[in-house]
């Protein structure tokens, strides 16, 4: 999908870090942007950031555990702009501690909103994407830790996996179609998806894992690649139609590797 200028794009999970980073990114491009979060005070933020560019922007407050809350969203951003071209499906939360030990609740939430946010985007927006029969793209947001073993983010690594073996399934029923898939796997990125952000509504409960690795998680969402380097490399997968989006990729490289030598090594009978 080459062109994008004049075109409307769809951002999930767009007040801050890669999703805020997304709608900028598209909006550089000329293309006119709704945005989706709960947080409704980033979400004016990132408003503020594309119309400074000279772009177009709708603000929805959505919460995509809701599969109402998201056909609203798609229908919103069809009603203002015509039509949709690019779907980001990019909203995440994690929760840390032993996968034992993390409340049910917890598994739930970050599950609704990683995963089923997922499922929730690609139900309301790839029938759109189909019926204008118009090139398209939609692109999920995974992580490295969709693609190896993460220990103590248990509900998020599943979240993530989940979402990998999802979006392949959907690249193969979309083949034959204009409409292009990616999938997105970052490692740590700056943002504020701390791994102890409270979920809404909750005052001050959090699942910890072992200091180090706390620490180590609130550090790298500080120090990790800047989420507008993330974007731009979205942005060029959707104009050149590739699927896997690897930011961080030579940091994982010896994890990854060593996951598929064990698989592929593995006794067959």
């Amino acid at each position: 999908m080459r062109e994008l200028r004049g075109r409307i794009a769809a951002v999930t999970g767009a007040a801050s870090g890669i999703g805020r980073a997304l709608a900028v990114e598209l909006a550089a491009q000329g293309m006119r942007v709704a945005i989706a979060d709960v947080d409704t005070a980033g979400l004016a933020g990132t408003a503020d950031a594309v119309r400074a560019l000279g772009g177009q922007a709708l603000v929805v407050p959505t919460d995509v555990r809701d599969p109402e809350a998201v056909e609203r969203f798609a229908e919103a951003t069809e009603t203002e702009f015509g039509a949709v071209h690019v779907v980001c499906n990019n909203a995440g939360v994690s929760r840390m501690g032993l996968s034992w030990e993390v409340p049910l609740e917890d598994w739930q939430w970050v599950l609704d909103v990683a995963f089923w946010g997922v499922v929730h985007g690609i139900r309301a927006f790839v029938p759109r994407l189909l019926a204008h029969e118009e090139p398209g793209h939609l692109i999920n947001t995974s992580s490295v830790g969709g693609l190896t073993q993460v220990p103590y983010i248990a509900p998020y690594t599943a979240a993530k996996h989940a979402v990998v073996g999802l979006t392949r399934s959907l690249r193969a029923e979309l083949a034959e179609t204009a409409v292009g898939v990616s999938l997105l796997c970052p490692g740590p990125v700056v943002s504020n998806m701390d791994p102890h952000t409270p979920r809404p509504g909750e005052v001050e409960r959090l699942a910890d894992g072992p200091a180090a690795l706390a620490r180590h998680a609130r550090e790298s969402h500080h120090e990790g690649m800047a989420a507008e380097h993330v974007a731009r490399m979205a942005v060029t997968a959707i104009q050149e139609d590739q699927f896997y989006v690897l930011p961080n990729l030579a940091d994982f490289l010896p994890a990854l590797e060593s996951d598929f030598s064990a698989l592929l090594s593995a006794p067959t009978r």
